[in-house]
Formats: C-alpha cells, structure tokens, sequence
C-alpha cells in the first residue's frame, strides 16, 4: 500500500497485509525506506523523498532541496530543485530534471545502491515496475562499497553523493544557470564526457527552467575569458581578460570584489574558484534574456540587492562595432562607434546609416607591409582589450614584448603587465569599448604617418616648445608691464606736476581776483574785477602772436596788438619764460599795477596764467606811446612836445 509520513509528505511502498504482526513488522520496516518527516540534510540508499519533503542543509540550513511547480498555471508540472531556505520568495539555484519535468502527482528522489540519484515521475508500488525515469546523474560505481551511498545537501547549496572513499558526484560539477560560492568554473567538471563542456544555462523564462537560449561559460581557446553564447554558438558577451584581481570588461563596484580566483589543475586544467567576499549570500545569474546578473542579500531585510549586471549598455554586446572599431557608451546605454586611428570604415554608407558591424579596415598600410621602416606605436588607455589574443611565453618585460610584435608584421597590438605577461593580437582587433576604470593601455601598432605627433620625440618636442613658448611670453609680459609701469610713473609724473602747477595758477588767479577790486571810473563808481584771459582767446587775438601784430619788445617780453572777438583793440604783453619772473612775482606784480590805476595811464584789462604762459592785457594806445611826446628826437614831432607846466599836470592827474 501507499501511506504517508505523519508529515503528509514522505511515501515509501509497501504491501497490502491483513495480519496486525505483519504490519507491525512492516511499519517497523518502513524506517529503512522512507525520509523521517523531520528536518534532515541526508537521504541514504533504499530511501525516497517526494511530495512536500525536502532536504535542509546543515548546520546553517542555508538551503532545501525538494520538489517544486515554478509555473502556479501549471502546478502539475515539478521539478526536483535547490533553493534558499529562508528567502522568500523561493530562489532556485539548481534544477535536476529541466528537460523533463514530472506531471504525476507524487514525483520522488531515490538513491541506489550503485550511488545514482535518480528522478522518478512517481513511486514504485504493489511490486510493479519503477516509475518512469526523468533524470539521473549517470554515475556508475560498484555496488556495495563499505557504509553505502548517501546524498548530502550542504550550506553552500552543493548536494553530493558521498561514501567512505569520498564524493562520487556533485551537484556543483552539474550547473543550472547560477554561480554559487565555492564553485569551480572548469571548461569541463569531473564525471563529464570529454567534449561536454561546463556551462550556465539560463531558464527558457521566469517560470520554465528548462534550457534556455544563453549559456555562460569559459573560452575554449583558453583565454581565461568568459562568454556568454546565444543560441549555442553565437558570442554574445564577453567578460574580458583576466588581469590579477578581475575581469578587465565588468565594471565592478569599488565596494565589491569580484571573488573569483584562477587557478590550474592537472585533470580540469585551468578554472575559476568563486568565493564570496564577505559573510552575505552572493549568486550570479544567466537571465533567460542572457544578462549575467549578481546578486547580494541585504542583511537587515532578506532581499536581495543588485550588484552589478551585464551587458549594461551597448557597448557590452559582443562587437557591437565590428573590427577596428572603438565603442563609446552614452549615458543613456546608446553607443557610438569610432574608427581606431588609421583606420576608416570598410563601408562608409553602411557605417553612416549606423550599422557598424563590418567594422573598419586599415589605411594607410603598415610600413612592415610595403618594405618601409618606422612603424610603432599609440598607447590607447580605458580600452577593453580586444578579443583573440595570443600569449607570447619567450618574453618577460615590456621591451621584449614591444620588440616581438615590432618583428612580426601580422601583430597588430600588445599588452605586457606583470599578472598577464605578454599579450598580442593578429590585424583585427574584435570587440573594443571605452571604459572608466579597470583596464590597461592597449598598444596599437600604426604606420609612421599616423604617429607624427604621438611619437615619444614628438612629445618631448611639443612640451619643449610649450616650455619656450610660455617663457618666452612671460618675458613679453613682464617686459610689457615693466614699460607700462615706467609708461605710467611718468604719466604720473607729469600728471602730478601738471596738477601741482594748475593748481598752483588757480590759486594765484583767486587771489589776484580777491586782491584787486579798483574804481574803473570815479564818475560812475562802478566796481571792475580783472578779467581772466584764455590762452586760446588771445592767442586768436594776436593772430598767435604773429610778428606781424608785434608793437614792440620790452625787458620782460614782446608787445602785441590783438582785436578782441567784440571789435576792441587791446595791447597784449607776453613775459619771456626765462625772464626769471615766477608765478608769485607775476602775482604781485599784477596786483600792484592794477592798483595803481591813473587816467593818465593804459589800464591793466585781465592776464592769463596757463601753462607756461604768463600775459597781461593793457588797453591799446593808437597814437604811440607817451615817450614819443616826452623825448621825441624826430624833426616832425618836436613841434608837438608837450611843455613843463603840461607835464606836471599830467603826472599830478589834472
């Protein structure tokens, strides 16, 4: 008969019996063949688990491991899977029978005595015949071996079949879609055919874990790489190289790093170890949309956080590009293809409508290629390196590196660092795209043509010629300031002087205006102020002072005559400017003769002090001056000299 553990989910077979003594052995029987209904993390040979059962991993019970329906519109269908114990909702990290899932209503997990796990779409009962087989783990060992066979879930989601002699088969050798702490990423695991590769396939959709179109594993070509293939052989994505601490093409986050550890052993060859970094749950995911995706559980709340997924941006397609081609990433994931330097596009119209995939060719030709000298090279600096390259294992320094892909004309680049060695590439360079950190400079081999300006001596000679340059125009502008300066303390100069001296006359021009106050008629008894001159004015009157408007010239100066802009005629006296008269003697001197007016003497009109000039105004006399009438010695005026009684009236003022 069929029962069911007090729990309702364990079963075993066994017979329909009537006797009470032989069901008392029977049930006392049944331990050996069914799954106690309590927590275990073992299931030994001879017994089943099916329905609810599951397996728990100890001590942590991190993980269980039991039967389940992914798809709640198709519950009938289950498989026999792994996932996180106290993570909800439910987290599968390993599936047993993805090609074939049970459709009965009691699928079970049975060990046999060979030590094979097997998956049955139901349970063997009444002495009939097993249930149909949907999946095994193939393993075949003899029968027997001291203690039997038992299937082990651990804390790092690994079931095993283990016996005295050691593990026999491992869940971890067989992936599903996701990278546990602990695995071994091998291109093959132990118990595989020798051309079945280890792979992680993703689900065919969220709630189908049967193969999808993604599959990540390592480079064949012992590249060290990752990749992730579409539809079984198509390149997708590509990790990049391995350089001492991570993948050079997966931005990880300073906080985080990657975990992986290579390393080289004599059956797997080389392979990768993942080991969480720190005490949280980490896993990596191939999302049945081929995006490899890690995760972390965030302690305080059980969920779980993104850490980093790629591709992120177009630019982390496999050759989004083509050959020769540098891909930039926009900030919204768009990308931008460039040619590298001395290259163009293979098919310019293509290239401009966008579609980049046939990449670019070179131009002009290496100098190797055409029996000339002088190729080199450009550092190119942020660059993924490029897909396919080739280690060379005869160098061990950076020169020699140079040198070798220098002598070979079909090397069209070079890395050398300390944890890769020497690295080259072939004339096409596959899958590049600019980063912001993690990568190290890709040398490109060019023509001489294209490295005129980027050449080591091109360099030196342009910072020594920005050197020159910015002396050189710092001389001119200290020499240029200094004549400034020198420019400007004798405009100050001047300026000062300037200011002293005007301020100087108009200080002297107040005073004689507040000194001088004179009765210009004593009939009238108005009051007259001396009149102020501009320099322009009478220089204008004396037709600037022409000698032609010159009366005479006395100790102190020239006398002119000057016609003021209403019609009168003055007499305008201009004191030499070595006669050694200063501003203050001019001063008295002026106040002195306005205050010593007489009627019978030419009266003082004004001066003009401006600049270097010092002139007096007089009224002019048309009929000479009073010595002709005095001391004349000309024939034709003694009859008009004036007598001794005409005189003293004269000088008494009569």
């Amino acid at each position: 008969m069929v029962g069911t553990s007090p729990g309702g989910g364990v079963f075993c077979f066994s017979s329909m019996v009537s006797s009470p003594r032989l069901l008392f052995l029977l049930l006392a029987g049944a331990s050996l063949c069914c799954v106690a209904a309590q927590k275990t993390d073992t299931l030994r040979q001879g017994e089943s688990l099916s329905g609810a059962a599951t397996l728990v991993s100890s001590p942590e019970g991190v993980f269980e491991a039991g039967f389940f329906a992914p798809d709640p519109k198709q519950p009938s269908r289950q498989y026999l899977g792994i996932w996180y114990h106290s993570i909800s909702p439910r987290t599968v990290v390993w599936v047993a029978n993805r090609v074939a899932p049970a459709t009965s209503a009691s699928p079970s997990l049975t060990l046999t005595v060979t030590g094979e796990l097997r998956v049955l779409d139901g349970t063997a009962a009444n002495g009939t015949a097993d249930a149909p087989l949907l999946w095994s783990s193939n393993t075949t060992s003899r029968a027997g071996p001291r203690g039997g066979y038992s299937a082990v879930l651990q804390d790092t989601g690994s079931l095993e079949v283990r016996s005295e002699d050691g593990v026999l088969w491992d869940s971890f050798w067989h992936p599903t879609d996701t990278i546990l702490s602990g695995m071994r990423i091998t291109l093959q695991a132990p118990g595989r055919g020798p051309k079945e590769r280890m792979l992680f396939t993703s689900w065919a959709s969220e709630t189908d874990p049967s193969p999808g179109r993604y599959a990540l594993g390592l480079d064949p070509g012992n590249s060290g790489q990752a990749y992730i293939w579409k539809d079984g052989n198509v390149t997708y994505w590509r990790s990049g190289q391995w350089n001492g601490v991570n993948f050079i093409g997966i931005p990880w986050r300073p906080l985080y790093r990657s975990g992986f550890t290579p390393a080289i052993d004599p059956v797997l060859g080389n392979y990768y170890t993942y080991t969480a970094t720190n005490t949280s749950l980490q896993r990596f995911v191939v999302l049945p949309n081929g995006t490899d995706i890690c995760y972390m559980v965030r302690k305080s709340s059980q969920d779980w956080e993104l850490v980093w997924y790629q591709p992120s941006n177009e630019c982390e397609y496999y050759a989004t590009c083509g050959p020769n081609a540098k891909c930039t990433a926009s900030q919204d994931g768009k990308a931008k293809c460039t040619c590298l330097k001395g290259f163009h596009p293979k098919l310019q119209e293509q290239w401009n409508a966008g579609n980049w995939s046939q990449g670019c060719i070179r131009s002009p030709p290496l100098g190797c290629e055409t029996n000339q000298s002088g190729d080199g090279f450009l550092p190119m600096g942020n660059i993924k390196w490029p897909d396919f390259s080739y280690w060379v294992s005869t160098v061990g320094d950076e020169p020699g590196c140079r040198t070798v892909c220098l002598n070979n004309c079909s090397c069209g680049a070079y890395v050398y660092t300390a944890t890769t060695g020497c690295l080259a590439w072939g004339n096409e360079l596959i899958d590049m795209h600019e980063l912001q950190t993690g990568a190290y400079t890709l040398n490109l081999k060019l023509p001489a043509s294209e490295l005129r300006g980027h050449h080591p001596i091109w360099k030196i000679a342009t910072i020594i010629s920005a050197i020159v340059l910015f002396v050189l125009a710092a001389c001119l502008l200290l020499w240029w300031k200094h004549g400034r300066n020198i420019k400007d303390a004798v405009h100050g100069s001047w300026r000062s002087r300037h200011s002293s001296t005007q301020s100087q006359q108009n200080s002297a021009m107040l005073d004689i205006s507040q000194s001088i106050r004179f009765d210009d008629d004593v009939e009238d008894g108005k009051s007259h102020e001396l009149k102020v001159y501009s320099l322009d004015r009478i220089r204008t009157a004396t037709s600037n002072f022409s000698d032609s408007n010159k009366l005479g010239e006395g100790g102190f100066g020239p006398v002119y005559m000057g016609t003021l802009p209403g019609g009168e005629e003055v007499a305008v006296k201009r004191l030499c400017r070595n006669s050694g008269q200063g501003l203050e003697e001019f001063k008295n001197e002026v106040i002195l003769i306005a205050k010593l007016q007489h009627r019978n003497l030419v009266r003082l009109l004004g001066c003009c002090i401006q600049r270097e000039e010092k002139i007096l105004v007089y009224e002019y006399m048309p009929n000479k001056s009073l010595d002709a009438f005095l001391f004349s010695m000309c024939p034709s005026l003694s009859a008009l000299l004036i007598s001794q009684y005409e005189r003293t009236n004269m000088l008494i003022g009569f």
